[in-house]
């Protein structure tokens, strides 16, 4: 049997802080792409659309993710199907080939996505910089698995590293949402 049970991910008061955060800036990416004919010059009007989209797809699914812990509900059905077929004890090498496969998907997605927009790069740098930073904090979270790597778990005054991390790169894409406009 599964060892999973739905549950709150983060209940603290950052935790719902965070997740309202990536499901209104998820909401304002969406009214951007919904909007695009009316912010944008029709040269760019396509791209920015599917920019924006893309932008609320990933929050939204993120806002989930964060509050439901769908990658422990991942890990539980890897732990059962390693000690039901017998290979857990070979876990820690399947382990580090899902973290690289992870690692690669995120990469060409990420490569293939800045290639297929660069057209709206420009006018969008804010957004890119906060994907950035959610990107760099999934990549460490990803890569230290069960343990907290050093960076997230630091603390300057008060503030933890997690949280600069990932609330910047929120903050960053819906900012540059709210502020769009027929310049770009």
């Amino acid at each position: 049997m599964i060892d999973w049970t739905p549950q709150i991910g983060d209940p603290s008061v950052m935790g719902w802080v965070t997740v309202a955060l990536y499901f209104f800036s998820a909401i304002v990416s969406f009214k951007v792409a919904t909007s695009a004919a009316a912010l944008f010059a029709p040269e760019t009007r396509v791209r920015q659309k599917q920019f924006w989209l893309f932008m609320a797809l990933i929050l939204f699914f993120l806002g989930i993710n964060k509050q439901l812990d769908l990658q422990s509900l991942l890990t539980a059905i890897g732990k059962y199907y390693a000690h039901r077929d017998g290979w857990y004890e070979h876990r820690r090498a399947i382990q580090v080939s899902l973290i690289v496969g992870i690692l690669l998907s995120i990469s060409v997605v990420t490569a293939w996505f800045l290639f297929y927009t660069r057209s709206v790069l420009k006018s969008n740098w804010l957004a890119v910089l906060g994907v950035s930073f959610l990107l760099i904090f999934i990549m460490i979270r990803a890569t230290s698995f069960h343990h907290m790597d050093i960076l997230i778990s630091t603390t300057i005054l008060g503030v933890r590293m997690n949280w600069i991390l990932e609330l910047s790169g929120i903050v960053c894409i819906g900012y540059s949402a709210l502020f769009s406009n027929k310049k770009n």
